[in-house]
């Protein structure tokens, strides 16, 4: 081969051989992602080599053989941009296979169409020598794939500039000189293509578009050297805030949001397109206490809640001022951390506790009542049967006893039936056996057990329940809350007092009132019947209680898919009402 050097040649030869050298640091220093951007500057090298020993060369045949070997480099430029800018703004779910073969497709088919073509002239539609200058230059006329491949060339170009603008807007002096250095030393080398496309061409046939490289060249060696270009790349910055497991929401001086990472986005469904530029306010409304530490630029934690599709969201928030040196505010940084869970965690742990601390109360209780109710009546017993045995008292005297003996006696057998049934329901869980029963019969079997205890005190019973009417519930948990209810009318009717009872029916409930014509009870206690931490009063003829039943009867009837109130005025009397459900079905829905 015959060559005759040129400036030209020379300084284009020097140049590729410095962008290789450049290259090898790269790949030897630099994971993937600086990599492609090693491959892009590999790519001009090769071209910038190739079009300098192309200047060289004196025939036609050598001309084209190192213009095939430009092409090899001048093809693969965008497509080394395009995924140099992919893995560098952090967009790796566009490099997929199907999109990779796409991005090849032009530049096989342009390298093939350069290889083959002086058969069909697509790419050029001529190619000659011009002997006119100092020394001999390859003059091509362009044809139709020549700019099929401009226009993908520069589209590719357009959206790896349009990537970095929209990722990298960030204030960071260091990411700011980074990105300006990246786009100036690309857009130069396009910009001298783009002027010798439209005919603007200072060197005449000449491609002043390798010799734009010198400048780029020039530019990533001070990017290297001074600012220590992908040393520190926003990439990393990214890579960081995105896999941060606190949401984070950085603002500016003005209380405007300039950035957010993905968490807070989920944490809060939101996008940073809508956000960006707004105040906190459109993320936070309603928080009195968060703006009090952003207004007075310090720094702070507390927690919030907040609406997210109709649900309550609690959040653990972390603020930081930033200041310059000077003192100067230069805005914030808060920091997000999604706490529901663990809110919701520590309400059930506190629901719980406090349900242990009323249970041990109702078991101190009920300690007590074995303790001394239900001790003293069967110490009672005792000491008048021992009586009686050692001649202390007559068989006349006894007989004296025996109408509060049967009374201390029932008094003992209904705590000790109510007792039982407690301390089963709370050791081994209560299961529901629902069966239908007639409320009728079970009422009128239950006022016959209190019969002496309405006869002594002469009270007027009157059960005007359906004797069809049916609920579907337990027998056992329904005879319990019936019999206290009926015991506690007898209780607290006066002499000559009344008990009615009567029914309803609601849609698929019974409900039944047990109305009497006592004492009544107050606002202050009615609040008190159904809670955990029980109390009693005597009844008109000083009757005995626990204040156990009651408790029982509201919590069976909720086990059985119903609900239990009072209704009551002082000196007129007290009305209770039971719902039990009337059918399997409703059960079920109860249930559930």
């Amino acid at each position: 081969m015959t060559f005759i050097p040129t400036i030209f040649s020379i300084i284009l030869i020097a140049c590729g051989l410095i962008t290789l050298y450049m290259c090898i640091r790269i790949f030897r220093r630099y994971e993937l992602v600086v990599r492609w951007f090693g491959y892009m500057l590999f790519s001009i090298g090769i071209w910038s080599l190739s079009y300098g020993f192309e200047l060289l060369s004196t025939t036609l045949e050598q001309m084209l053989f190192w213009q095939n070997i430009e092409y090899l480099g001048i093809v693969f430029i965008p497509v080394f941009w395009l995924l140099f800018i992919l893995k560098f703004t952090g967009r790796d779910k566009y490099l997929t296979i199907k999109n990779f073969i796409w991005i090849l497709s032009i530049p096989v088919i342009t390298l093939l169409m350069v290889w083959t073509n002086s058969f069909h002239y697509l790419h050029f539609k001529s190619i000659s020598i011009d002997f006119s200058e100092s020394f001999p230059l390859l003059t091509v006329e362009n044809g139709p794939w020549y700019f099929v491949y401009t226009l993908y060339f520069y589209v590719l170009l357009a959206l790896g500039v349009v990537m970095l603008f929209k990722k990298f807007s960030n204030p960071d002096p260091m990411f700011k000189r980074q990105n300006v250095i990246i786009l100036v030393a690309t857009f130069i080398p396009w910009l001298a293509n783009l002027a010798h496309l439209i005919g603007f061409r200072p060197m005449g046939h000449i491609d002043i578009t390798p010799f734009a490289f010198i400048l780029t060249v020039f530019m990533l060696s001070i990017g290297f050297s001074r600012f220590k270009l992908l040393d520190i790349i926003p990439i990393a910055r990214a890579k960081v805030l995105e896999s941060m497991k606190e949401g984070l929401i950085v603002m500016d001086h003005l209380d405007r949001i300039i950035d957010l990472n993905r968490e807070i986005k989920m944490i809060l469904s939101i996008s940073d397109e809508s956000l960006i530029g707004k105040n906190i306010d459109s993320i936070f409304p309603n928080q009195p206490e968060l703006f009090e530490y952003i207004i007075g630029r310090k720094d702070g934690r507390l927690k919030i809640e907040l609406q997210r599709n109709g649900y309550p969201v609690f959040m653990d928030v972390s603020i930081t001022a930033l200041f310059e040196n000077k003192g100067s505010y230069n805005g914030l940084i808060i920091l997000t951390r999604d706490i529901t869970r663990q809110v919701g965690i520590e309400n059930q742990f506190r629901i719980q506790s406090d349900q242990l601390i009323a249970t041990n109360k109702l078991k101190d209780r009920l300690f007590s009542i074995i303790a001394h109710d239900l001790r003293s009546p069967l110490i009672n017993l005792n000491e008048v049967i021992k009586m009686l045995n050692s001649d202390l008292i007559s068989d006349a005297d006894f007989k004296l006893f025996i109408p509060t003996l049967s009374n201390n006696i029932s008094y003992t057998i209904g705590l000790l039936e109510n007792l039982l049934f407690w301390s089963r329901s709370q050791l081994q869980g209560e299961i529901i056996k629902p069966i239908y029963l007639n409320f009728k019969d079970i009422t009128d079997n239950i006022i016959t057990l209190f019969d002496n205890a309405i006869k002594q005190k002469n009270i007027a019973t009157e059960n005007n329940l359906d004797s069809s009417s049916l609920v579907y519930a337990d027998m056992d948990m329904i005879h319990l809350i019936v019999r206290n209810l009926i015991s506690n009318a007898i209780k607290f009717s006066k002499h000559g007092g009344s008990i009615k009872i009567t029914s309803q029916i609601k849609g698929n409930d019974f409900i039944m009132c047990i109305s009497d014509s006592g004492v009544g009870i107050s606002k202050q206690n009615q609040k008190k019947l159904f809670e955990q931490e029980t109390f009693t009063t005597r009844g008109t003829d000083n009757e005995e209680g626990t204040g156990l039943g009651l408790l029982l009867c509201k919590d069976f009837i909720e086990k059985n898919g119903g609900k239990i109130w009072v209704e009551s005025k002082i000196g007129v009397g007290t009305k209770f009402f039971v719902q039990i459900p009337n059918s399997p079905v409703n059960q079920i829905l109860v249930d559930s």
